[in-house]
């Protein structure tokens, strides 16, 4: 399944570069309404949640129609509300590289307050990350990477760039 963030400011603001931007597996290369239909219908499955939705352009009207009509036609598409929309402060959670590393999915679990069916495994990890609220990780002691840590933040920017829903920051120590 596809599940995406249509951030409705950057839609009324750039139109059909962000679509094409946002659907890019498989791509989106259409520019006008009817191919944006014909590309929607072959998804198999999408959900779709509306972001900063306050100011709706024209065009963005016209697109969430073509998600409903493809959804009354196809069935393949679900729409939501985002509650990214509210322009909350995204929640903050400081990630020590060395306690990552030191003692690995158990701190994550902990940290990001996971399920107790959180499997610790990178695909579990990714299953959780996507369901997070609006969230900025602050990663920390950075001199410290290790294979398992940035493969730990590979799965984290993966999802920041999918998703939206998390930023990853990194806080440098001053040297002295």
């Amino acid at each position: 399944m596809i599940r995406k963030i249509l951030d409705i400011e950057k839609l009324n603001e750039q139109e059909f570069p962000y679509l094409q931007e946002l659907f890019d597996d498989p791509p989106f290369t259409g520019e006008d309404f009817d191919s944006f239909y014909a590309y929607l219908t072959y998804l198999d499955e999408a959900e779709i949640l509306i972001a900063n939705y306050t100011q709706m352009s024209e065009f963005a009207a016209c697109i969430i129609r073509i998600f409903n009509d493809v959804n009354e036609d196809y069935g393949n598409i679900s729409l939501g509300f985002s509650e990214l929309s509210e322009k909350k402060e995204r929640k903050k959670i400081v990630m020590d590289i060395r306690e990552l590393n030191e003692k690995g999915h158990p701190y994550l679990k902990e940290l990001f307050d996971f399920p107790d069916y959180y499997g610790e495994n990178l695909d579990a990890l990714y299953d959780c990350l996507c369901e997070l609220e609006d969230t900025e990780v602050i990663v920390m002691n950075t001199d410290d990477f290790k294979k398992f840590s940035l493969k730990i933040l590979d799965v984290f920017d993966e999802v920041a760039d999918e998703y939206g829903n998390i930023k990853i920051s990194y806080e440098y120590e001053e040297e002295e």
